[in-house]
């Protein structure tokens, strides 16, 4: 999960990189800035893919995220993520559990998805590369400091400046993709979808680490 939330969410920094390349990318990053910035809200479905081709591992899992100003929703293999900028609840319904702690605003906050598509704020140097088979902008993107990754490519649809997909090559020897598809980005939701009604499952144990 924590792999997950910081691919979908990781953001990229401007250093200074005196090159085309770089020129080019970062004009692309703020188009995708600006354009992130318009809009009310994000609903995306994706796919996260976990691959390891020496010990021949891809694992597939399907979810879908909302985000709505520093407020978001996260579904991922039957577990349920609520964060309404003060608290977050965890919810996990095979346990018939759910985890509630403080919220984490910080907007440098890489495991916020309230900062998912705000491309450019801190921590790495960047480039573009070229363009995918799918005809999209692929930029590179270099963590300033060691982490547990040591790579990251985007790809960018050229019209919708959208982000279609990050792939994060891990120093673990994993490489991690999410795919990011069917957005909708016209919808206004009300402000309990970003939070978790005990209420409404009262036989579930309510673990509270505020």
């Amino acid at each position: 999960m924590r792999s997950l939330l910081l691919i979908i969410f990781i953001t990229v920094q401007a250093f200074p990189l005196f090159s085309q390349d770089t020129e080019d990318a970062k004009k692309i990053l703020d188009k995708v800035s600006a354009k992130t910035r318009s809009y009310k809200s994000i609903t995306t479905d994706f796919d996260f893919i976990m691959e390891n081709k020496e010990v021949d591992l891809r694992e597939v899992n399907s979810g879908q995220i909302i985000v709505q100003n520093e407020q978001y929703k996260l579904n991922l293999n039957g577990i349920e993520i609520y964060n309404n900028g003060k608290n977050q609840w965890t919810y996990m319904p095979d346990a018939e559990e759910v985890n509630i702690s403080e919220a984490v605003t910080d907007e440098n906050d890489y495991m916020n998805p309230a900062n998912i598509f705000t491309m450019y704020e801190n921590g790495f140097s960047y480039k573009l590369i070229d363009e995918s088979p799918s005809g999209n902008h692929r930029i590179e993107l270099i963590p300033d400091e060691v982490n547990e990754y040591s790579k990251i490519t985007l790809e960018i649809e050229k019209d919708s400046y959208q982000i279609d997909k990050a792939v994060m090559i891990g120093t673990d020897g994993n490489t991690y993709i999410v795919e990011l598809k069917n957005w909708d980005v016209s919808k206004n939701y009300p402000e309990t979808t970003f939070k978790f009604n005990t209420e409404e499952h009262p036989s579930i144990n309510v673990i509270d680490l505020r």
